[in-house]
């Protein structure tokens, strides 16, 4: 039986170009075909590594540069928060005659000033370039790192005014304790004042000290009361004493103008001087009259009624008169 018989065909491989089927490529073209291919296939990955890494090294970029800003944002608000702080309030009004050391009050100011006037807006971080975006990060760091300083230095120039404060505040309670020993009503306020300043609470030494000036003030009323009640009851007592020291200085007559018996007239001499009496000026002694005999005409010098005449002599010395015999 006489058959056509079709020869096999050879599959046709990656790269290969089908030829008719009663011709032949050549063995060459095959190894030649295929290693183009491969660096065509190099090529591509190249390329795709390179985008995929560049990528990569930017969304870190990114990354890194957002954490950065939002550091940086945090750090400016606490600063300007610390700024408008009590605290800090407080601080910047101290003057300096309340602080023991003047120049902290000068350095707070300063460093408040300052700080008011630090940048307060904050670039936005750029895209699509890798060198811009780590610039503007290390941009940013420098921002986020001088608002913490700033508010560091702030913080340890008012707490610098805040302890100068508190030194004068011990010294003066301290020489207030010294200076009212012995001044005060109740020394206990003296112990108490003591005790706060040991403590170095500003309260509480505020708080003992109006203690003991109110206990000194205590005292010194309490004084000045029991010295007035004095004076007060020694001029009471002045006045209700004898004045036995008193002067006479009315007529020593006292409307006496004299006193006759005995055949003599007495009249008193006029003090020299004001005193409580006086000493009569010396006067010759009086010698007696004899008085003419009264009764009958009979001689004798006893009278005829038997009685004899007596005469007053009055001594010059202002002893009383005394009677002696007129003969």
């Amino acid at each position: 039986m006489n058959m056509n018989v079709t020869p096999p065909v050879e599959p046709v491989t990656e790269f290969e170009v089908p030829l008719p089927p009663d011709r032949k490529h050549p063995k060459w073209l095959v190894p030649l075909i295929a290693g183009g291919t491969a660096v065509v296939v190099l090529a591509a990955v190249g390329t795709g590594g390179y985008l995929y890494w560049n990528h990569n090294q930017l969304t870190a970029a990114s990354e890194e540069c957002a954490t950065s800003y939002d550091k940086a944002v945090k750090a400016q608000k606490k600063l300007t928060e610390y700024l408008e702080s009590d605290a800090v309030k407080t601080a910047i009004t101290v003057k300096d005659s309340e602080v023991k050391d003047a120049k902290t009050v000068a350095v707070l100011t300063s460093t408040v000033k300052t700080a008011e006037k630090t940048k307060t807006t904050i670039p936005e971080c750029p895209s699509g370039n890798l060198t811009d975006i780590r610039a503007m990060t290390k941009e940013i760091d420098g921002l986020a790192t001088a608002y913490s300083r700033t508010v560091s230095e702030v913080a340890d120039r008012a707490d610098a005014v805040n302890g100068s404060k508190l030194d004068k505040i011990v010294a003066d309670a301290t020489k207030i304790l010294n200076d009212s020993k012995g001044r005060v009503k109740d020394d206990k306020t003296r112990t108490v004042l003591e005790n706060a300043i040991k403590s170095k609470d500003e309260k509480a030494i505020s708080d003992a000290v109006k203690a003991v000036n109110d206990s000194i003030k205590a005292k010194s009323d309490a004084d000045a009361k029991a010295g007035a009640e004095k004076e007060e009851q020694a001029a009471e007592n002045t006045a209700q004493a004898p004045d036995n020291g008193s002067s006479y200085t009315g007529d020593t007559t006292g409307g006496y103008t004299g006193y006759t018996g005995g055949g003599y007239t007495y009249t008193p001499q006029q003090p020299a001087g004001n005193g409580g009496g006086y000493t009569p000026a010396p006067q010759p002694a009086p010698q007696p009259t004899p008085q003419p005999p009264q009764g009958n005409n009979g001689g004798g010098s006893g009278g005829d009624d038997g009685y004899e005449d007596m005469c007053f002599v009055y001594p010059t010395d202002g002893s009383p008169s005394y009677q002696v015999p007129c003969s």
